[in-house]
C-alpha cells in the first residue's frame, strides 16, 4: 500500500517506540545519546592495542555508530563535489565489510540509529536517508531533499523514535517523519547549520547556528520555543559546535570564528567561547579559551566539561553554578575541533589534528597516546567490548582494543569513624563494564599495621551492569584510635584491565566514651564545643537570652565559658553530635 492508514501508521510508531526498543546499542548516534553526552558506561581499551583497520578511499569525519547485533556503521567522503568514496560502510565486528551503502555523495555526519535498527543520516549531496541493514546489503527505505548546498549536521531522534531531527546550511531546521521522510515542519534560522541536535528530557530539541544562536525547538510550535545569542552577527561567536544537555537541564557549547561561509576574513579573534545557557534561554555563565572551540563537549560521570579548542589545548572545566573553572588543561600538538568520548572509569578520549589519539585519566595525566594515520576531527566511539573507533582524514578507520572483560570496584561502603565492639557490614559498589554477564571474585582484606586482621571472598554471579556485594560483618576492636586499611579487589583473570580493579580506604576506630557538655566529641569539654554549637538552638526555644548564636551564658563572646555553662546539658534526644 502506497498510504497508510492512521491507526496502522499509530500502530507502526508504537512498535519503534516500545517493543523494540527492548534492544540496547552501545553507542546510538553522535555524541552517544539524545543529549549528547559524549559519555559511555563501558570502558575502553586499557591500552592502544591493535584489533584492525580498514582503508576507505576518501577522509572519514563521520563518528562511528554500533548496532544492536555489534555491526559497526561510519560513513566515508567529506568533500563536497569530487568525492572518492559516498559509502555508508557496515562492519562486521571482525573487521570485514558487511555491506556499503552508496549515496550521491560522500558521508560528513554521523548515523543515527532507531529503535527498529533503521539508520538516519544526512549527505553531501543533500539528502537525509533512512537505511534498513538488510544483512547483505544497505536497503534504502526512504530519503528526502533537505539541501540545495551540502548537509553535515548529525541527525537526532525524538524521544519516541517517531521523528528525525537535522540542520542544513541552507539555514533551515527540519523535522521529518522517520516512518516515510515527509517533513513535519521546517524552521528558517538566520545563518548556516552545521551543529547536530541535542534532545532533553522534555523533547525539548536544541541545536546551534553559525549565527551565534542555540536555538530551542518545539514539535507542538513547530519552530522555535527560544533562542540564546552568544555574540552578535559577525562578532566571531558562530554555534558550529554541537550543544550537551547536563543532569540539571545545562545546555553546554562552544564558539568558534572560523567557517562562515566565504566570511573567513571577517573573523575576530574572540576571547569567550564556552557557554553553559539555562533551561530558559538565559546565559549561565561564559567560559575564556585561546581560540574558538567547535568541538562538542562531553560530560564525564561527576559533571565534568571536556571540550577540545583551535588553540590546541584540551579543557576539562568544572560548573560551579555561578561560573565556570578550569579543572586541568593539556597543550597538544594541532587544533582540536573533534570531540571527546568519556567511558565507564572516567578515562576521556579526544584526538587531535596533530594525528595523535589521547587517553587521559579523570585527574589529566595521560594514560596513553596513538599515532592515527592523519589528522581528524572525528570521535571516538566505545562499544560493548572495550573496542574503540575513530577515523581520519587519510581514509583509515583505526580500531583498538581486546575484547577482553572488565569488572572492577567503584566504591567501598564504611564510614570512615567506626565505634569499637560495633559490627559493620563490609560492602563495595562492583561493576561489570561490558555488555555479557561476568561471573568474578571479590576479596575484601582489613589490616591494621601490616597485620591482617580480616578476610573475606565472595563470588558475584552474573553480574551485568553494578550492584552492591556484601561482605560477611566485621566487628570493631575494643582499643580506640586504631587506623584501619581496608582493600577490596576484583579477581578476574580475563580482565585485562587491572587498573579499576581495587579501592582502598582508611578508616579509623572513633572514642566511645561520653562527656556531657562535649558538643565535638574530643572527650573534653571546651572552646570548640561553643564553636560547634554556634548555630544551636536549645529544645523549646532559645538559650538563656544570648548575645549572639552560642553565647551560652550571656558573656556577649562565643568562649570556653559557653562550653563550662554546658556542664551539664545533654542534646535534645540523647548524646551530642559525634558521641553515641
Amino acid at each position: 500500500m502506497r498510504f497508510l492508514t492512521a491507526s496502522l501508521a499509530a500502530l507502526l510508531i508504537l512498535v519503534l517506540a516500545t517493543g523494540i526498543m527492548a534492544q540496547e546499542s552501545p553507542w546510538s548516534k553522535f555524541r552517544h545519546d539524545r543529549k549528547n553526552t559524549g559519555r559511555t558506561n563501558y570502558t575502553g581499551p586499557a591500552t592502544p592495542t591493535f584489533a584492525w583497520d580498514y582503508q576507505a578511499n576518501d577522509g572519514i569525519v563521520s563518528s562511528a555508530v554500533i548496532g544492536f547485533d555489534g555491526t559497526i556503521y561510519v560513513g566515508a567522503g567529506w568533500h563536497f563535489n569530487g568525492t572518492l568514496d559516498s559509502c555508508l560502510y557496515a562492519f562486521n565486528p571482525d573487521g570485514s565489510v558487511k555491506w556499503c551503502f552508496k549515496g550521491d555523495d560522500g558521508f560528513f555526519a554521523s548515523p543515527a540509529l532507531g529503535p527498529d535498527g533503521t539508520l538516519y543520516i544526512t549527505g553531501v549531496d543533500g539528502y537525509l536517508y533512512a537505511i534498513e541493514d538488510s544483512v547483505t546489503y544497505g536497503k534504502m527505505r526512504w530519503r528526502t531533499y533537505l539541501e540545495y548546498w551540502f548537509s553535515l549536521s548529525s541527525p537526532a531522534l525524538s524521544l519516541d523514535g517517531s521523528t528525525v531531527y537535522a540542520g542544513t546550511p541552507s539555514f533551515y531546521f527540519f523535522s521529518v517523519n522517520a516512518l516515510d521522510g515527509t517533513i513535519n515542519w521546517q524552521y528558517k534560522t538566520g545563518w548556516c547549520i552545521i551543529s547536530s541536535p541535542a534532545v532533553a528530557d522534555d523533547g525539548t530539541v536544541y541545536c546551534g547556528t553559525k549565527y551565534h544562536n542555540v536555538w530551542a525547538y518545539d514539535d507542538l510550535l513547530q519552530g522555535p520555543r527560544w533562542n540564546a545569542p552568544t555574540g552578535t552577527f559577525y562578532d566571531g561567536h558562530l554555534v558550529d559546535g554541537s550543544p550537551a544537555i547536563g543532569e540539571d537541564g545545562t545546555i553546554y557549547v562552544g564558539t568558534d570564528p572560523y567557517g562562515a561561509a566565504g566570511m573567513g576574513h571577517l573573523a575576530v579573534p574572540v576571547d569567550t567561547n564556552f557557554w553553559a545557557i539555562n533551561p530558559d534561554g538565559s546565559i549561565k555563565w561564559s567560559f575564556e579559551t585561546g581560540d574558538g572551540v567547535e568541538s562538542s563537549p562531553a560530560i564525564g560521570h561527576d559533571g565534568t566539561l571536556y571540550f577540545g579548542s583551535y588553540d590546541s589545548v584540551f579543557y576539562a572545566v568544572t560548573d560551579n553554578g555561578g561560573s565556570g573553572s578550569l579543572k586541568w588543561s593539556y597543550k597538544t600538538g594541532g587544533p582540536i575541533d573533534g570531540s571527546p568520548t568519556v567511558d565507564g572509569d572516567g578515562t576521556v578520549y579526544i584526538a587531535s589534528r596533530d594525528s595523535t589519539l589521547y587517553a587521559f585519566n579523570p585527574d589529566g595525566s595521560i594514560k596513553w597516546t596513538y599515532l592515527l594515520a592523519g589528522a581528524t576531527e572525528s570521535s571516538p566511539t566505545i562499544d560493548g567490548n572495550g573496542y574503540l573507533y575513530i577515523g581520519d582524514f587519510s581514509g583509515r578507520f583505526h580500531v583498538l582494543g581486546t575484547g577482553a572483560p572488565d569488572v572492577g570496584i567503584e566504591a567501598i561502603n564504611l564510614p570512615n569513624l567506626v565505634q569499637p565492639e560495633v559490627t559493620y557490614n563490609p560492602s563495595a559498589s562492583v561493576r561489570n563494564y561490558r555488555m555479557g554477564t561476568q561471573t568474578f571474585d571479590l576479596t575484601c582484606v582489613i589490616d591494621t599495621n601490616g597485620s591482617v586482621i580480616y578476610y573475606d571472598m565472595i563470588t558475584v554471579s552474573s553480574l551485568s551492569g553494578g550492584q552492591i556485594a556484601q561482605f560477611a560483618p566485621w566487628v570493631i576492636d575494643t582499643e580506640l584510635g586504631i587506623d584501619y586499611t581496608v582493600t577490596i579487589e576484583a579477581l578476574l583473570p580475563a580482565d585485562d584491565n587491572t587498573g579499576n580493579n581495587e579501592q582502598v580506604m582508611t578508616t579509623t576506630s572513633h572514642a566511645t566514651q561520653y562527656v556531657c557538655g562535649d558538643a565535638n566529641g574530643d572527650l573534653s569539654v571546651n572552646v570548640g564545643d561553643a564553636v560547634f554549637l554556634i548555630n544551636y538552638i536549645f529544645s523549646g526555644g532559645a538559650g538563656p537570652e544570648p548575645n549572639e548564636s552560642g553565647d551560652a551564658n550571656c558573656d556577649g563572646a562565643v568562649n570556653v565559658g559557653d562550653a563550662v555553662y554546658l556542664i551539664n546539658f545533654v542534646f535534645n534526644g540523647g548524646a551530642a553530635p559525634c558521641c553515641p
